[in-house]
């Protein structure tokens, strides 16, 4: 695949950033990491170096990235729960509405989780 050539603008400074994403891709990443930049110096005490405000814009977005992640691992279990969940519910239904069969004589083809839609 072949490099893309895209000339950013982060904290008044332009880059030349290369890479396999697209342009528009790579403008949003660059426009991302500049407000956040612009957020920090805003928030800042006065006059911080480019490396001070650089280190503290990265640490910023490391703990968004790890705190969404964290919050996605915790979906995914919770998600995995409750699939093993509505599996288990699903199985008991079936064996309720087999029960309910044998004591009713209800048609299988009567019993609406096993009717065709």
């Amino acid at each position: 695949m072949q490099k893309i050539r895209t000339v950013v603008k982060i904290g008044g400074r332009e880059y030349t950033m290369v890479g396999d994403k697209p342009e528009e891709y790579i403008h949003r990443v660059a426009i991302f990491v500049d407000k956040k930049m612009q957020e920090i110096e805003d928030g800042g005490t006065g006059n911080m170096s480019t490396t001070m405000l650089a280190v503290l814009t990265a640490v910023n977005i490391a703990d968004e990235y790890l705190s969404h992640a964290d919050e996605t691992e915790e979906l995914k279990a919770k998600i995995d729960e409750l699939s093993a969940e509505v599996e288990r519910l699903q199985s008991e239904n079936v064996r309720l509405f087999e029960k309910l069969k044998d004591k009713k004589s209800i048609p299988v083809n009567q019993i609406p989780m096993f009717t065709k839609k």
